[in-house]
């Protein structure tokens, strides 16, 4: 007699759910990455700006109208890291609901496959019991046998 779990097919679909919701965190994860590096990248290019205008500043003469371009694209850089971090925020708040979803879809699973060892820890002692009452059987019937 072979062990059968009852729930085998809502153990497998809850897998598969899982898998799903961990995909999808992931997915949420790289986009937040993703994010995070443009706004890296925005952060780089204002230093980057601001390193520019040093030079032309220490270069003198008349940088006028090179330094309002300069000065123009921080005030727009600026602008751009505001609406980046608000992003990245968002990209945060999604992976953070991705994750207890995920965490929730992991918990059904698992209180599920519970429930199988569980029953497969019941039928193994029940099958145990069974066959020392067949030995124990099969040991009197050769003991009368001999008598």
């Amino acid at each position: 007699m072979k062990f059968k779990f009852p729930l085998q097919k809502v153990l497998e679909h809850r897998k598969l759910t899982e898998n799903l919701k961990q995909k999808d965190f992931q997915e949420a994860t790289m986009y937040l990455n993703q994010e995070n590096a443009k706004l890296n990248s925005m952060i780089q290019q204002k230093t980057m700006a601001h390193e520019s205008a040093g030079q032309l500043v220490k270069q003198g003469g008349s940088q006028g109208p090179a330094l309002t371009q300069v000065h123009e694209f921080l005030k727009g850089q600026e602008v751009l890291i505001e609406k980046q971090k608000m992003k990245v925020q968002e990209a945060e708040k999604l992976v953070e609901s991705r994750r207890e979803i995920l965490k929730q879809a992991a918990q059904e699973y698992k209180i599920i496959e519970k429930m199988r060892e569980n029953q497969f820890e019941e039928y193994r002692q029940k099958r145990l019991q069974d066959d020392q009452k067949e030995m124990d059987e099969q040991s009197i019937l050769r003991f009368k046998a001999k008598e």
